[in-house]
């Protein structure tokens, strides 16, 4: 029903090409985008579900900023949307958000002349209202203004007032979601040349989903006990309703264990590479029937770096991961997608660092 359109945070990215102390103010921006013909291993077939993701793209824009030598924080902008195809109605989704994070990085000394950091990161990811017109389940289409709905709920109010028959929309839905993350990190080098950092974060994101539909409220015996097709329209609404996503925020706790390195291949060109895995615990999450639990997603990041000038840099980078977007977005999951999660996720993201 609600899916968020993802990509990884460059404040996190980054990270692998910051190693170095640096007193520059740094502005990077990335593009990320993802389409069905992308799907290169036909993993969309594989899920069991009337809806297939056609395309997402996502927008960021992010600053760093070194306020002494121990101390840098940073500010990051994503803007992203996400479209779907489904076999019934509504035959096509589209979902908008938008995220604020903030962040800081204090080096709090050394470990065996290994530097020794705090990272400290609140972000705020929400989307936009959603209007669903029409919705098809158990074998009825409910709505809506769409020409097949077999049920339909007349908008009172404005009938009476202006004798326009307006009927109300099938469901409308949005989204928010509140994460703090705090950590450890270190940095060496290893083997004397390649450069590298390991972290240790503890994230926690409570989640906000909302939903209304007049449908959904009906309350009325002679009309729950009317039948459509054979099929009564209480069964319907109690069905539907047990498959919608929970109305009680809960919470995603997960820990995340990140390993990232980078290797310098010529004066202006370098690659790097990121692991992280994510421990994911839900608390106060109601399951669904017969839905799967996932508690585990690992995340491959490969890019390669072009350097032309001090001040300038450009990337290319391929994301893998093997449960989706799980702990990377928490708007993404519930009981409505979670079907999802079972299949891996991958995209491809083009950015530009600024340094000053």
């Amino acid at each position: 029903m609600l899916g968020g359109s993802y990509a990884q945070a460059d404040l996190n990215f980054l990270n692998v090409q910051l190693l170095e102390s640096s007193d520059e103010l740094i502005i990077a921006a990335e593009y990320s985008y993802f389409d069905i013909s992308l799907d290169f291993l036909d993993f969309a077939s594989k899920v069991n579900s009337a809806s297939t993701p056609e395309q997402s793209t996502a927008s960021q824009l992010s600053a760093l900023y070194p306020v002494t030598e121990k101390l840098m924080l940073g500010y990051e902008y994503k803007n992203s949307s996400a479209t779907i195809s489904r076999t019934v109605e509504p035959f096509e989704m589209t979902t908008t958000g938008d995220e604020h994070q903030l962040h800081a990085n204090y080096k709090i000394g050394s470990l065996r002349e290994v530097p020794v950091y705090i990272n400290v990161t609140s972000s705020l990811a929400r989307q936009g209202t959603l209007e669903i017109n029409c919705y098809s389940h158990s074998g009825l289409v409910l709505g809506g203004t769409c020409e097949g709905a077999d049920i339909k709920l007349l908008d009172g109010p404005t009938y009476f007032n202006t004798g326009e028959k307006a009927y109300y929309p099938a469901m409308t839905a949005d989204a928010r979601a509140q994460v703090y993350k705090v950590g450890i990190e270190f940095r060496g080098t290893l083997f004397a040349a390649l450069p590298f950092y390991q972290k240790i974060d503890f994230q926690s994101s409570k989640t906000d989903l909302r939903y209304s539909s007049k449908l959904l409220e009906i309350d009325d015996p002679a009309l729950l006990n009317i039948t459509f097709r054979g099929t009564r329209l209480g069964d319907v609404i109690t069905n539907l309703s047990s498959q919608l996503p929970q109305q009680t925020p809960w919470t995603e706790r997960a820990l995340i264990l990140e390993f990232g390195t980078k290797l310098q291949m010529t004066q202006a060109l370098s690659s790097s590479l990121a692991i992280t895995h994510y421990n994911i615990n839900l608390v106060d999450y109601e399951y669904g029937p017969d839905e799967s639990s996932y508690t585990n997603n690992t995340v491959l990041n490969l890019a390669l770096w072009y350097e032309p000038t001090d001040s300038f840099m450009i990337y290319l980078r391929g994301e893998l991961s093997t449960h989706n977007v799980l702990g990377m977005d928490p708007l993404a999951y519930n009981r409505k997608t979670s079907k999802f999660f079972a299949q891996p996720q991958g995209q491809v993201s083009l950015g530009m660092m600024f340094k000053f």
